[in-house]
């Protein structure tokens, strides 16, 4: 056997080791016999309820790749029984009842199987949802979190993890010591339910004593001023959610953490909830709760857990379609108070290939890349806004041409809010276009091209973010929002001007925790240029796996004639090439279906794509392009693999088209 068959067994052997299961010691009553199965059923032998929640919580369970072997124990079937009946209790079947369980013991095989069997009896009403105790000005912010409403289900889990959304909501109106209790009331005789929520609000709460600890390479001074809070301010649970985020916002932390002197509850997730616990001398003779003993300051304590000193990331991908197939790998140094407390350096680099398809590309591709350097210094102009110099090469291969470039200058970056980001630079931009061809005048008339291949001047840019996505690669709710910009001034500033505007907005509706509706649009437009064109930075191009999929990567583009030739014969038009210029405007559209089950290796989407490019402010001046498809994914550890199979059925408007592409990418799955 070969070293490296060897040392394939050696790792093979290792990982199936690591995800065996080892036997827990022995509980009393338990036997050798392993639970093979677990049914819950009805009279008639049917499952008539969902019980999958409670199947995980079973202290009898079969085994699999996520939970443990559980061997037979009579005490533990006992105890599930009465979890089986507290199930159903808690779903408003208060007359239920649960049989002895039947055992079946397969000694041959040493297993044993388990089946609860039920009777539900009715269903309570739930009769009324009642809210005492709420500050005034509150009682419409609470009652939007409760989701339970008189004459629909009675779902006890459900009625009672709602009150932590409404504590938290009173928290953050100012009253930082909020509790919310929750209590059910039965009437037997009626077969209905009652519940009341009971606020328990306290004061209105102040900043008290604020200490630091944890800080090492960082200034106390400078984790303070970043904090925003100062004894004496008004204390809520935004402000010390904001001053957590203020804090990561500067890159020098690998955790946050804000511990208070807030007299709260706190949900720990999959456990039970007893809706709070109320003493009895709190309960005043009319029902209603005596306010506790509560200061109105709350003290501060703020853990920080420094992130290390030097950080690498490595980064590869693998993309291709019919038109071109690419390969990068890339690095990125994190230097973090490399010259003083918060003053980070930012080094980045990644080269490519790329191999470009079709007789009309020349040459057939090659090396591209792109570098960058920048140092940031977190609250430079005031609390929340970063400064940062930047210095950033790139070199981008289009079809059958680069475009090289350098920028440098001084930007900002701010964090407004919750994954509300703006940003913004200015400096100078030195551009060049390679083998782009040559344009006649008409032609650089027509498409606005730049009359010099090189661009040389000041540039301003911009960008503004919301993004609320619950997950940046694979999303599932949620939304992006988000508007960038770019202007030259020209004249004496640049050898070219132009404005560049590029909005985009995506939103993702859950169906199910499995499946999702995704919809996005984007575009961008380029105005105010003057005589000397729009050079090819700006300038937009559509198409690829992460653009419209009825055509390859960069391929949605006005083609302009270059490098025309005289015809061979008199009165012929002359010979020209059809080089891919980019547009003034661009629109690109997606709606997809996507089927992304939680913890699985699977998935799939299917898609329609819909836009295209223009010479002027209306891309669809040549008609829409749309293409529709389905694109299976892949999660493989950490190398998630797309591919789609697009179908691009009508192109500039006419329909019969029928051109199929294949999107395949290692990278990301989105």
């Amino acid at each position: 056997m070969s070293t490296w068959r060897k040392l394939a067994v050696v790792v093979l052997a290792g990982a199936l080791g690591a995800c065996a299961h080892t036997r827990a010691e022995k509980l009393p009553g338990e036997t050798d016999l392993k639970v093979a199965r677990v049914s819950i059923v009805n009279e008639r032998g049917e499952a008539d309820e969902d019980f999958a929640p409670l199947l995980p919580r079973l202290g009898s369970r079969p085994g699999n790749a996520l939970y443990t072997d559980r061997y037979y124990n009579p005490v533990r079937v006992a105890e599930d029984r009465r979890r089986v009946l507290t199930f159903l209790q808690s779903r408003g079947y208060f007359e239920a009842r649960v049989d002895e369980p039947a055992v079946i013991v397969d000694e041959a095989n040493g297993k044993v199987a388990v089946t609860f069997t039920y009777v539900k009896g009715p269903r309570y009403a739930l009769a009324s949802v009642d809210l005492r105790g709420a500050p005034p000005g509150t009682e419409r912010l609470l009652d939007a979190r409760v989701t339970a409403r008189p004459g629909g289900p009675y779902e006890l889990e459900e009625i009672r993890v709602a009150r932590y959304d409404m504590a938290q909501d009173l928290q953050r109106e100012g009253y930082g010591h909020a509790r919310v209790y929750v209590r059910s009331y039965l009437d037997r005789t009626a077969r209905t339910v009652s519940v009341v929520y009971f606020a328990d609000p306290g004061p209105r709460t102040k900043v008290g004593r604020i200490e630091v600890e944890g800080a090492r390479k960082v200034d106390v001074d400078d984790i303070r001023a970043r904090l925003g809070l100062a004894p004496g301010d008004p204390y809520s649970l935004s402000a010390k959610e904001k001053a957590e985020l203020d804090l990561y916002d500067t890159g020098a932390f690998a955790q946050v953490v804000l511990n208070t002197s807030a007299d709260v509850e706190t949900y720990l997730g999959d456990v039970p909830d007893s809706g709070g616990v109320i003493p009895d001398e709190r309960v005043a003779d009319d029902g209603t709760l005596r306010p506790r003993d509560l200061p109105a300051t709350i003290d501060v304590v703020v853990h920080v857990d420094e992130a290390p000193r030097a950080h690498v990331r490595l980064r590869g991908t693998v993309e291709a379609d019919p038109t071109r197939g690419d390969a990068t790998a890339g690095a990125e140094l994190q230097l973090r108070n490399v010259f003083g407390s918060q003053h980070h350096l930012t080094l980045r680099g990644r080269v490519g290939y790329g191999v470009l398809f079709g007789e009309d590309i020349a040459p057939p591709g090659g090396l591209y890349g792109d570098a960058l350097v920048r140092y940031t210094r977190p609250s430079l102009f005031g609390r929340i806004v970063d400064g940062r110099m930047t210095a950033r090469f790139r070199d981008v291969l289009y079809p059958g041409f680069h475009f090289r470039e350098l920028f440098a200058g001084p930007g900002v970056r701010s964090t407004l809010a919750r994954d509300l980001f703006v940003e913004g630079d200015v400096g100078f931009r030195f551009g060049q276009q390679v083998d782009l061809g040559t344009f006649d005048d008409a032609t650089r008339a027509r498409f606005v091209l730049p009359d010099t291949d090189v661009y040389v001047g000041s540039e301003v840019s911009g960008a503004l973010v919301w993004d609320a996505r619950n997950d940046p690669v694979e999303p599932m709710r949620g939304h992006l929002l988000a508007l960038r910009a770019a202007a030259s001034p020209g004249g004496a500033l640049g050898s070219q001007r132009y404005v560049l505007a590029a909005p985009e907005a995506r939103g993702f509706l859950p169906l199910s925790s499995s499946f999702s509706l995704g919809v996005r649009a984007s575009g961008g437009w380029v105005f105010g240029w003057d005589a000397s064109g729009v050079p090819l930075g700006p300038r937009l191009f559509g198409g690829g796996s992460f653009g419209n999929r009825g055509y390859g990567r960069d391929r949605m583009s006005p083609i302009a004639p270059a490098d025309c030739a005289p015809a061979a014969n008199v009165g012929e038009p002359p010979v020209c090439r059809g080089a891919l210029v980019g547009g003034l405007s661009v629109l690109e559209t997606s709606l997809e279906l996507r089927f992304l089950p939680p913890l699985k290796q699977a998935g799939f989407v299917v898609f329609v794509d819909a836009g295209n490019t223009g010479t002027r402010a209306n891309p669809l001046e040549s008609g829409v392009s749309i293409a529709t498809g389905i694109g299976p994914r892949l999660r493989l550890w950490y190398v998630p693999l797309s591919v789609d199979l697009a179908h691009q059925f009508v192109r500039d408007g006419a329909l019969g088209n029928h051109r199929f592409l294949v999107f395949a990418r290692i990278g990301e799955a989105f």
